[in-house]
């Protein structure tokens, strides 16, 4: 799904900004594509593009002839929320718990993807990920790339295995995670020590067909950096909110500007 750009952009984010908030609570219905177009000052088909947005995040349901409607986002709501969700920062648990959980679920992501390419990927389809590796150390001074290609290695370790629909649900996940990646990456701190040399011997593990081993120590890898990444990703997520307080303070005051 491709993200919205320009107007579009900006009206999403301002429903989205709402439904969040719980200024649009779930079930309430939205004002009228006209109302929408005339408070915002774009075009009704401006409002259509943002609508269809909102819906593919899991935010409102559209009917034709009866408008859209607010879903419970807690519920409703797709991957492709997260960052939007992580920068509003309106959370009902503690951050760090948050954070650690979100932490687990990736690392569960990141141990499949290395069982399915240590029992199934060949040398030869092992390929990309020898090569997302050896462009690592190049980007050792750029947290947001390195997060990025990272992540990347463990997409191609998915499709390393050939088991497609595998695959396709990675697809999912994996925009909202690299945006997610580049929100909070620049506060997280320089690439953890050892990381080259842990993702080498994973690889290696991964050719030879060690399954067991293989999990084991991407789990471990996972456990040792997360500890500490709880605490930063407290802070980080609280620096991006007050960013993103500015820049709506900042949209706010501009549509001020343009009201006669």
């Amino acid at each position: 799904m491709a993200a919205p750009t320009g107007e579009v952009q900006r009206l999403a984010q301002a429903i989205l900004g709402r439904i969040l908030s719980g200024a649009y609570p779930a079930g309430l219905r939205l004002p009228a594509e006209i109302e929408l177009a005339d408070e915002f000052s774009c075009g009704r088909s401006t409002v259509r593009e943002a609508l269809r947005h909102l819906a593919d995040l899991g935010l409102v349901r559209s009917r034709r002839g009866s408008g859209a409607m607010v879903l419970d986002y807690k519920r409703e709501g797709t991957p492709a929320l997260l960052p939007a969700f992580l920068e509003a920062g309106r959370f009902e648990v503690p951050l760090s718990v948050m954070a650690a959980e979100l932490l687990r679920i990736r690392t569960l992501m990141a141990c499949e993807a290395v069982r399915l390419a240590a029992r199934y990927a060949t040398r030869e389809g092992l390929a990309d990920a020898q090569a997302r590796l050896g462009a690592a150390p190049a980007l050792v001074d750029d947290p947001v790339a390195h997060a990025a290609n990272e992540l990347d290695l463990y997409r191609a370790l998915v499709s390393a295995s050939g088991i497609w629909p595998a695959a396709w649900l990675v697809n999912s996940f994996w925009g909202p995670l690299r945006e997610a990646h580049r929100m909070l990456a620049p506060v997280m701190g320089p690439v953890p020590p050892g990381f080259q040399r842990t993702m080498e011997e994973l690889l290696e593990h991964i050719a030879r067909r060690r399954e067991l081993e293989a999990v084991a120590l991407v789990r471990r890898w996972f456990e040792r950096v997360d500890a500490e990444l709880v605490a930063v990703l407290e802070t980080a997520v609280t620096t991006v909110r007050t960013v993103a307080e500015r820049k709506r303070g900042s949209t706010s005051r501009r549509e001020r500007d343009r009201q006669p």
